[in-house]
């Protein structure tokens, strides 16, 4: 066996990564030009795409200690990130239709996607608590107390009876 030359291996690394600098800068650079474009929060969709990350390498984790096949674990993974994109699609849709019937914006992506951070964020403490590890009280009533809260918050509004249309009152 021989001894790695540390030196020789990240200068080779180095000088591979400058050379795919370019590609990487310009995809980077339009991936948050269209994030612009749709009007989408990058903090809040960088912190959605790390809690939907997050759970799909805890589901993994719980599914490999139950003993199921990893290939499982990164189908529905891959089958969430797709069902997000979709559905985040959605939610820009109706918040542009919004913004151009209303005149005025309101924050239908960016509280959609808060959503998932809370759902994706309870999922991963279910996974962690179910793997053994002790996850701390007012992190899971922080996360779950959030959660329902929202939820609440938004079924009042969409349920509310003072409001004209089918569901309140003419």
């Amino acid at each position: 066996m021989t001894d790695i030359n540390w030196l020789h291996a990240l200068q080779h690394y180095g000088n591979r990564l400058a050379d795919m600098w370019p590609g990487k800068l310009a995809v980077g650079t339009g991936f948050s030009a269209l994030l612009s474009l749709l009007g989408v929060d990058h903090v809040i969709f960088g912190i959605m795409l790390a809690a939907l990350t997050g759970e799909m390498l805890s589901r993994i984790a719980v599914g490999c200690k139950r003993g199921r096949s990893l290939c499982r674990g990164l189908q529905r993974g891959l089958v969430r990130y797709t069902c997000y994109g979709l559905f985040l699609l959605m939610a820009v849709g109706v918040d542009i239709s919004l913004r151009r019937a209303l005149g005025f914006s309101l924050p239908v992506t960016d509280i959609f996607m808060l959503y998932l951070i809370l759902t994706d964020c309870a999922s991963i403490i279910g996974h962690l608590t179910w793997l053994g590890v002790n996850v701390p009280r007012p992190l899971r009533v922080l996360v779950m107390g959030s959660r329902e809260r929202m939820e609440k918050t938004l079924e009042s509004v969409v349920d509310d009876p003072s409001a004209p249309g089918p569901r309140g009152k003419e």
